[in-house]
């Protein structure tokens, strides 16, 4: 028996084949090109996704189609496709990184409040958000919104075309549309604001909902054996954090999870809708275990800017691993020691969770100063911030963090793992298994279908921690030191990004 999950991302589907055990039996992976209609607009075309779907899944199914009991997603959240009766889509999908709505975020803002918003979504007014992207279409693409039946993320679509009813996580719904995390129901409030009712988003159920065989149509299509079980799932970044073992019985350890952004993640009973949590841009949402929340803090790059890094400034380290057959990473991180240094990075390229106009810096830079030093205070800078989140999360908590548990890309490198716990004086742990999302997605089939019988043993069966990491404390020391000055940075520059954006 083997559960087929599929991982929906931004720029590609994987489809992973878990065996009981939780290791990976096989996985096939599409990418798919963005849209970009305009600077700062991000797009996908829903039936490109579909193609990439199916694609992966008959990949997987074709050598191993006998062994799949049940099928779960994790997708990408934050993303809005405007669906018809039929299910096909009105137009592209527009997804979260997409910057377009900066006056439907403001209208929001404005007419019901920033705190009285935040304590009906566990976040305040954002782009990201679905009520922005569809508030903008009612604006700006009239003849769209009439056209549409529902407006579904990623996921619901994908569940149709398995011959389902247009069904959504609480998990997803709660990350990406106008819903009220703590009544768990659409929000009526937003949804009078952005002039939509309850009949045009999906049905709520929970990431675990047992929703049944897949449709017959959708089975040839895939060519899958009948009898398959579908699973709702989740949104990928929380479907990760259970794939790493993270619970509400586990509050003292945080998820870590790198890859385009990073996030600091734990699970509490209770979402985390103070003041205080909103003027840090601490996020709660609904986890895809029912009756939990999972309050999060995020900075929108992370491998994003070693891959801009790489792009940009590594051409000679780009053609060595061309010479040398290796991996462009590995040879931009060997000669890197990460002892703390007097270059800073800020990692703010795409802006920070509490400013939205901070920009990236570097500084203390010298005409001594090489690539790899500016590589090294890029990828400090990166860490730096992921401090300042894990300490934001300690300070609304009640229990202390002791451990990060990292997942994610950054993970394949030891000395980026090291410098997560000296700049922090807290633990890591790394998982075993690097596809997360996919895991926890097949935990939750796992769970719904009998394959276990609770939580606890599927975790206990599957979880497994591949390496620690532990603060080296003469370096911590350096670290501690070099962070104050970070803070004073980052805070000196807070002006001079608003100078720059009234040019």
């Amino acid at each position: 028996m083997a559960i087929l999950s599929v991982d929906i991302g931004t720029t590609g589907t994987k489809a992973v084949l878990f065996a009981e055990s939780g290791a990976i039996i096989t996985m096939a992976y599409q990418e798919y090109p963005l849209v970009y209609p305009k600077p700062g607009w991000a797009e996908v075309d829903a039936e490109i996704l579909w193609a990439a779907f199916r694609k992966t899944v008959r990949e997987v199914a074709k050598t191993h189609k006998k062994e799949i009991q049940a099928l779960c997603l994790s997708c990408m959240g934050q993303n809005i496709v405007p669906v018809r009766h039929d299910g096909t889509a009105v137009r592209n999908g527009i997804l979260a990184f997409d910057n377009r709505t900066s006056a439907e975020e403001a209208t929001l803002r404005e007419d019901i409040g920033e705190l009285a918003y935040f304590k009906i979504r566990g976040n305040q007014p954002n782009n990201l958000f679905g009520e922005s992207k569809i508030l903008w279409l009612k604006r700006n693409e009239p003849d769209t919104f009439r056209q549409t039946w529902k407006f579904m993320t990623f996921g619901d679509f994908i569940r149709t075309r398995l011959g389902f009813p247009a069904i959504i996580d609480y998990c997803m719904a709660s990350t990406s549309l106008p819903y009220d995390i703590s009544k768990g129901e659409y929000s009526e409030v937003i949804m009078k604001e952005i002039g939509v009712n309850r009949g045009m988003f999906s049905e709520p159920v929970p990431s675990d909902a047992l929703l049944g065989e897949i449709g017959p149509e959708a089975q040839r299509e895939l060519d899958l054996p009948q009898g398959v079980k579908v699973v709702t799932g989740g949104h990928d970044a929380i479907c990760g954090v259970l794939g790493a073992g993270i619970t509400d019985a586990t509050p003292q350890i945080v998820a870590d999870a790198t890859g385009t952004w990073e996030s600091m993640a734990y699970i509490r009973k209770k979402p985390v809708l103070t003041r205080q949590a909103m003027e840090t841009r601490t996020g709660s949402s609904c986890s895809v275990l029912t009756g939990t929340y999972i309050v999060i803090a995020a900075l929108r790059t992370c491998g994003t800017i070693v891959r801009w890094f790489r792009d940009e400034l590594a051409v000679a380290d780009r053609m060595q691993a061309g010479k040398d057959k290796a991996d462009v990473y590995d040879v931009m991180f060997a000669p890197l020691t990460f002892e703390g240094g007097t270059a800073f990075s800020i990692p703010y390229f795409a802006g920070s969770a509490i400013d939205p106009l901070a920009k990236g810096a570097f500084l203390g830079l010298t005409l001594g100063s090489t690539r790899q030093q500016m590589l090294q205070s890029a990828v400090e800078g990166i860490t730096h911030e992921m401090k300042v989140l894990v300490d934001r999360l300690e300070e609304l908590s009640d229990t202390p963090v002791e451990v990060l548990r990292a997942f994610g890309g950054p993970t394949k490198s030891p000395k980026w793992l090291q410098l997560k716990a000296d700049i922090s004086g807290k633990k890591v742990e790394v998982v075993q298994v690097e596809e997360a999302s996919a895991l926890g997605a097949a935990i939750l089939a796992g769970v719904a279908t009998g394959i276990y019988t609770s939580y606890d043993e599927a975790l206990g069966a599957i979880v497994k921690i591949k390496a620690v990491y532990s603060p080296r404390p003469e370096i911590h020391s350096v670290y501690q030191r070099q962070h104050e000055i970070y803070k004073q940075l980052v805070a000196a520059l807070t002006p001079v990004n608003q100078s720059l954006y009234n040019m």
